[in-house]
């Protein structure tokens, strides 16, 4: 039987970690996360959702956009990939400590890290489509893949996942509730943030705005958002390990 999941000691270490490794995760998310977005939001806008107002009819949205705009995206999104695997490494292994070593073994990391997230992501996908409730909770369940495919890696790609499932057992829906509250409300406040920032944009250049601008402080706050939900995942793996150990 698990024993209780701790929401406040998983908040005090997301927060450690970031200020602990504030110098690497700032640099590593200011060049893998921040600038690749910020190119990517210049040269590829954001998708077209009008309209769509069905999961299904999203997924064809987003499809359509990313093969429109496949040449940015696919090596930003890379890139951005790249970042967050650079950050886990960070985060997850004592032996990894400097942003060289990180970046290194973050390069050697990717594909298998692609692979393993590509394929979470397709199975939450498909419970999302199936319908909402089965999405949530397999998203639950598989919060800690990224955190597994770095800090494990001997696992390999059925181990990842068949310790995801370990480690969540009991506290899929607990796991999944609170990555949705932290992400609503980091996203939120980006939300509101940007909001300002396009309307004293507006007021001083007219009703085109400052994309330049717009587009910087949306990507720079894109990027802290991913940067704290990779540590949260971090500090949620931990916590769940520290469990089963």
């Amino acid at each position: 039987m698990s024993r209780k999941f701790d929401y406040s000691s998983v908040w005090q270490v997301t927060q450690a970690q970031l200020a602990a490794h504030r110098e690497g995760v700032g640099a590593i998310a200011g060049l893998f996360l921040f600038l690749p977005d910020w190119i990517a939001r210049l040269f590829a806008g954001q998708p077209d959702l009008q309209g769509a107002t069905t999961p299904a009819q999203m997924l064809l949205a987003f499809q359509s956009f990313y093969l429109e705009n496949s040449a940015v995206l696919l090596p930003t999104g890379l890139l951005g990939f790249f970042g967050a695997v650079a950050i886990y490494v960070l985060l997850t292994r004592a032996d990894m400590s400097t942003i060289g070593s990180a970046l290194a073994k973050a390069l050697a990391l990717l594909p298998f890290y692609f692979l393993v997230q590509i394929s979470g992501g397709l199975i939450m996908l498909g419970g999302f489509l199936l319908f909402i409730l089965p999405g949530m909770y397999l998203s639950g369940r598989l919060t800690p893949l990224g955190a597994i495919a770095v800090a494990e890696t001997d696992r390999g790609f059925a181990g990842a996942f068949s310790r995801a499932w370990e480690l969540t057992r009991g506290n899929g829906w607990t796991v999944f509730f609170l990555t949705l509250v932290v992400a609503l409300v980091a996203s939120l406040t980006a939300m509101i943030v940007g909001l300002i920032v396009g309307l004293a944009c507006r007021l001083l250049a007219g009703p085109e705005g400052v994309p330049f601008v717009e587009t910087g402080v949306d990507a720079a706050l894109g990027a802290v958002i991913a940067a704290l939900m990779v540590s949260l995942t971090v500090a949620i793996y931990r916590q769940l390990s520290a469990q089963h150990a």
